[in-house]
């Protein structure tokens, strides 16, 4: 039987967590860039829509959100009508232009002033290129975001789910499959530190990749499971700083559910442009995922949850299976239960991701 509280969140009341549920599937306004903050609350609204099975929506199959700082002004002008609260409200969006602050939870509305394909133009035209906007479309279950407005290229792609997420070891596999294709596998998606700035091609990391990536995970994954799951980096604990913690609630309270621990590859150390990198060893990158092996093992056994050791790989040569290295399975054969180990590709550029079968 399990003992009583296991896996509790230490220091933190139940209530406080209980108290905070309104809040849970929003994104917070920093250090979340605010293209990304109203993409994922647009995507809320939308996955909204389609798993009620669109009820109550029109036969046009998009509908388009633009990020408006002073959504009033701008929609007095075009005759729009207000607009609040479209995650609850349950209106219908497709065949719709709204105009919305950050947090999508408030503006204006007109019904589509152009044909789908010409609402680019249409915004840029009346000086709305600048500004996110968001596409999003029935039929293929697509969700296309433009973070530099209308003006620029597109920037994310999200699938729409008809389905509500649920809190399972495989959606979180799908979570990470999303996740790393869309933001991490080349440089152009990647945050901000995983690579060396203009040194990708040369395979030169960051000064702190893995913390990067934990940031993209954090966003990602808070928005993926929309509050059913809670996700928390850097977490101090007697045992060590666990890098991503996944809880959701149990019996009524919060628990530790998943552990997520990091470990990055590389073929080259950090180096700014004009210095050296020297090269990391391949028994570094072995004794690195060892100790992550016995990290996440740790973790786990400490705080009942399921282990999954998460490794991204920045090396220029992918061709060697750190997993089977005998440092490694050594480790793992001490581990109950085994942790679940996955290997995701990066890629310095974008042809390097295609020649290795990546679109």
């Amino acid at each position: 039987m399990e003992p009583e509280g296991a896996g509790k969140v230490p220091g933190v009341e139940d209530g406080e967590l209980l108290a905070a549920l309104a809040d849970l599937g929003r994104v917070p306004p920093t250090p979340v860039d605010v293209s990304d903050r109203f993409r994922a609350e647009v995507l809320a609204i939308v996955e909204d829509r389609a798993q009620r099975g669109w009820e109550g929506e029109s036969n046009s199959d998009v509908s388009v959100f633009l990020h408006t700082p002073y959504p009033r002004e701008v929609g007095e002008k075009l005759g729009a009508a207000a607009v609040s609260n479209l995650i609850a409200s349950g209106n219908p969006i497709l065949g719709n232009l709204f105009l919305l602050n950050p947090d999508a939870s408030y503006g204006r509305v007109i019904e589509l002033p152009a044909k789908a394909d010409d609402i680019i133009d249409w915004l840029i035209d009346r000086g709305l290129g600048d500004q996110p906007v968001v596409f999003a479309y029935r039929a293929s279950k697509r969700l296309l975001a433009r973070g530099k407005g209308a003006k620029g290229a597109i920037t994310r792609k999200d699938a729409v789910r008809d389905k509500p997420p649920t809190a399972t070891l495989q959606e979180v596999e799908d979570a990470l499959t999303h996740i790393h294709g869309q933001y991490l596998i080349t440089p152009s998606g990647c945050p901000d530190g995983v690579w060396e700035k203009k040194r990708s091609a040369d395979y030169v990391p960051g000064p702190r990749p893995e913390q990067a990536i934990q940031r993209e995970l954090k966003t990602n994954l808070g928005s993926w499971f929309r509050g059913l799951v809670r996700a928390t980096v850097e977490e101090p604990t007697p045992v060590g700083r666990i890098d991503v913690r996944l809880s959701h609630i149990r019996g009524g309270t919060w628990v530790y559910w998943a552990i997520l621990e990091l470990k990055v590859l590389r073929s080259k150390h950090n180096a700014a442009e004009g210095e050296k990198a020297n090269p990391v060893t391949h028994k570094d990158n072995v004794e690195a995922v060892a100790e992550g092996v016995r990290q996440v093992n740790a973790f786990a056994k400490t705080w009942n949850a399921e282990p999954l050791l998460e490794i991204f790989d920045l090396r220029e040569l992918k061709d060697t299976d750190v997993l089977s290295e005998e440092t490694v399975t050594r480790e793992l054969s001490k581990c109950i239960p085994v942790p679940s180990c996955r290997i995701w590709p990066l890629f310095g550029s974008a042809g390097d991701a295609r020649l290795a079968g990546f679109p």
